[in-house]
């Protein structure tokens, strides 16, 4: 009895770890600062109004365009960004415009 619950709990944590395996994080390259409290969200380089140096690039999985926005507004709190400049889709890798492509950024 004890072996049939054993079998059946390591299925489903393997399961378990599969599928959460399947969400992709954000990649990020660059450098981080303190935490920031609130973050603005541009599309394009134009629409920011400030000076500003970008720290870094963001890439993530297309889960749709208000996941993702909120999901790069959440990263770029944790890496101290002021802004983020959503880029847009990336389909270098596989040919599909299935990843999005964001810098953050900091006012000067």
């Amino acid at each position: 009895m004890l072996n049939l619950y054993m079998k059946r709990s390591l299925i489903i944590i393997t399961l378990s770890l599969f599928l959460s395996s399947c969400a992709m994080p954000i990649v990020y390259s660059g450098y981080t600062l303190s935490q920031t409290n609130s973050v603005e969200v541009f599309y394009s380089a134009g629409e920011v109004h400030k000076d500003y140096k970008v720290m870094g690039r963001m890439v993530s999985h297309d889960y749709g365009k208000e996941i993702v926005k909120k999901e790069f507004e959440k990263y770029a709190k944790k890496i101290g960004a002021d802004a983020v400049i959503i880029i847009g889709e990336d389909k270098s890798i596989t040919g599909k415009p299935n990843r999005i492509v964001a810098d953050a950024v900091k006012y000067k």
